[in-house]
């Protein structure tokens, strides 16, 4: 980039309906407000931005990007136009290139002077006439890239969007990626490049992590950040602060542009908080601007503080709600009924889930109007006045729908004690506990249910239309888990409607999709587990492992397999004992499982894992005629003992059929570990019940007596089978 300005603002790059004029105006207002900068045009559903990128805009449609390219310079606001063409763009076309310009020209005619050209979620194909001109897919884009900065008088902002444009798909990985190497290389060095993270989305962005960026792309980075991002799943809300972002990136940045949810309205406090990141971006640079000498020297530190960022934005948002809107301006062409009745939630339907015994009362019963009116009326004080919204209860609100990779506090705590919940009624056992944390959770509940009826009489209609499917759904979920529990600890009364199937559509969500999924051999993998609630770093994701995950597991079952009497072998051969462990498993084509699964710590780094072998007794015979030999070829100076497989009895392989084994780092705590490996077993038996097995073992070194004790306590017995000369333990479980 050529001018010396770092890059803070929005892109609206999302699949889904753009925004409206009136909604761009808005939102030049608060980056006005907030103290950004930059705004791009990037809707995917813009069909001549991508689909249809060789089209010029008509005349009505140029008035209005004219309108709005002069009014984001009248807020002092970037203005960045960006194309896609990498559809079907043929690189090697003069007239694709001559198409390209005159789409640049158009909008250089209605004012624009910022540009960005966008090459993301394509294929990396090219056609056979690109082939015959270029020597590789990268070297094409850089090519056009070139040609089009230089028609456009080497503008002061270009920023180019390559396919590969964070970590995870870099092929083969970042620092080896020749697509990656090609566009550093070749891009013109005034050219700024995107770039999401070590993921699409992605968590957590770090100075070592953008400096590995930088030295391969030969410049600094701008982000488009996805952390808020939505459209990739329309049953999510990402509204929570700018988070894992330190404000001391900027200096290794060229930008820090967000890409935030859909829905216009629920993007305030990510807007809002990314300007704070922004200020404390400026504070920091003052900071450096003192002097060395100075005894009042502070030493530099990250001043954004999460936390007070989003109560700061609380503050600012509340306001909004009872600011006279229209939907109207974002649902142009439909017919709207404004009333508050009209908006009612439809928390009769679950209110059926009664303690009556009988099946008709669930499935049968259907509100008149009178009676859905009077269930529904808004709630209020002794003297009738409707109750405002609270900084409360936007907090609430918020933290219903936080980030992609954690709920908020409240909300966690309130997930985890409904697990806690499902799995932990014993009626042989004394009830206490459990029928105090089933009336906090009933109590969540009516909160998140008034919070529905305060949000239907707002004045801000708008933001109650992008807010209101999202909120009815979690309320209805809500509360069929509330009825759920009082089913649970009510034996005179429970009906079989939780077990039977014979359920109302509202109480299996997801259509298609949802049945699609639960086909799946995929259980509840993406769960969040966050165990102590005042510390972020306890947070795990299990998730299905990749072929990408394989040097992290290497590298990690040679840490949790160590003995003292291969520290030898290690330094000779680095991964031989993971070659012993767990290379067979990988490198086996019988295997089809797709039960396996990682666990990711608050770092997205590897800290555990699970293998699962569905066929154990072919596997076996898989190690002992192919993969020894392959173990002998590769280390033909090692005692050929040392690979020596175990091979367990035949009933062994008829009742407990299934191999498990668990790899989990020492770093996590004790009683964590329980959890997670808990969870696991939950998701693999669940599933593989369904497949029909009802057996699964593992096979433990018995100097590791942690992990030995710690299949003990998932429901695994000793099974003394196996001779011990050999270090191994037998442990097996039915179900």
């Amino acid at each position: 980039m050529k001018i010396d300005q770092f890059l803070c603002g929005v892109i609206e790059g999302y699949y889904g309906r753009p925004w409206s004029f009136n909604q761009r105006r808005i939102l030049f207002e608060n980056c006005l407000k907030f103290g950004l900068n930059t705004y791009v045009y990037a809707p995917k559903d813009d069909a001549k931005h991508r689909s249809r990128w060789r089209d010029l805009y008509t005349n009505e449609e140029s008035n209005e990007l004219s309108q709005l390219i002069h009014l984001a310079k009248q807020f002092g606001i970037n203005f960045i136009y960006a194309l896609s063409p990498g559809l079907d763009i043929i690189y090697s076309s003069d007239k694709d290139l001559n198409a390209l310009k005159r789409k640049f020209d158009q909008l250089s005619s209605l004012g624009c002077e910022h540009w960005a050209l966008l090459f993301d979620d394509i294929e990396n194909e090219m056609s056979q006439q690109d082939k015959d001109h270029f020597a590789s897919f990268a070297h094409a884009q850089v090519a056009v890239t070139n040609q089009i900065y230089d028609y456009l008088n080497k503008p002061n902002i270009l920023i180019f969007c390559p396919t590969e444009y964070c970590s995870r798909m870099a092929d083969p990985s970042l620092e080896k990626s020749a697509y990656l190497q090609t566009i550093g290389n070749g891009l013109h060095p005034d050219i700024d490049i995107f770039w999401t993270g070590p993921k699409v989305v992605s968590r957590r962005i770090t100075v070592s992590h953008i400096l590995s960026v930088n030295s391969v792309l030969q410049r600094r980075v701008t982000i488009w950040d996805n952390l808020n991002a939505n459209d990739y799943d329309q049953r999510r809300l990402c509204m929570g602060p700018l988070a894992g972002r330190s404000s001391n990136l900027s200096s290794r940045l060229s930008g820090m542009l967000t890409n935030p949810n859909c829905e216009f309205e629920l993007n305030f406090i990510p807007i809002n908080t990314l300007g704070q990141w922004f200020e404390s971006i400026k504070m920091n640079e003052k900071r450096e601007k003192i002097d060395d000498n100075d005894d009042n020297n502070i030493e530099k530190t990250d001043l954004y503080q999460v936390d007070k960022a989003f109560h700061h934005a609380l503050i600012q948002w509340l306001p909004e709600f009872n600011k006279t809107k229209s939907a109207n301006d974002s649902l142009q062409g439909f017919k709207i009924d404004h009333s508050p009745q009209a908006m009612s939630p439809k928390i009769t339907v679950l209110s059926s889930l009664n303690d009556e015994d009988s099946q008709d009362s669930i499935t049968e019963h259907v509100p008149t109007t009178s009676s859905a009116t009077k269930v529904h009326t808004m709630e209020c004080d002794a003297h009738g006045h409707v109750i405002d919204l609270t900084l409360d209860d936007i907090r609430f609100l918020v933290e219903l729908f936080y980030l992609p990779y954690e709920h908020g506090p409240n909300v966690q705590q309130m997930f985890l004690n409904f697990y806690w919940l499902r799995y932990n009624y014993n009626p042989h056992q004394d009830l206490n506990e459990w029928r105090c944390r089933a009336a906090i959770f009933h109590n969540h509940a009516k909160t998140l249910a008034r919070l529905l009826q305060k949000l239907v009489s707002i004045h801000n209609r708008a933001l109650l239309y992008d807010i209101y499917n999202y909120i009815n759904d979690i309320n209805s979920t809500a509360n069929l888990c509330s009825k759920y529990l009082q089913w649970l600890d009510n034996d005179h009364k429970r009906t079989s409607v939780f077990m039977s199937g014979d359920v109302e559509p509202w109480s299996i969500r997801g259509g298609l999709a949802g049945d699609f999924l639960n086909i799946l051999p995929l259980g509840d993998f993406q769960s969040l587990i966050k165990l102590d609630m005042n510390s972020s770093s306890n947070m795990y994701i299990i998730r299905p492992l990749t072929s990408n995950d394989q040097p992290s597991m290497y590298a990690l079952c040679t840490t949790i397999c160590y003995q003292d009497d291969v520290d030898e072998l290690l330094n000779q051969h680095s991964e031989i004992l993971a070659d012993k462990m767990i290379g067979g498993y990988l490198s086996n084509s019988l295997n089809t499982s797709v039960l396996c699964f990682g666990i990711d710590n608050n770092d997205d780094h590897l800290c555990g894992f699970v293998l699962t072998i569905n066929e154990s007794e072919k596997y076996d015979k898989f190690l002992q005629n192919k993969w020894l030999e392959q173990l002998h070829e590769k280390y033909p100076n090692v005692n050929q003992d040392f690979f020596e497989i175990i091979e367990c009895p035949q009933w062994i392989y008829e009742r407990y059929s299934v191999r498990i084994q668990i790899y989990l780092d020492s770093t996590i705590k004790s009683d964590q570990i329980y959890s997670l490996s808990n969870k696991l077993m939950k998701i693999l038996i669940n599933n593989l019940s369904k497949q029909g097995y009802h057996g699964c073992h593992a096979l433990i070194d018995e100097r590791n007596t942690y992990l030995h004790h710690l299949y003990l306590q998932l429901g695994f017995i000793d099974i003394p089978m196996i001779e011990q000369d050999n270090h191994i333990i037998l442990v097996g479980k039915q179900f």
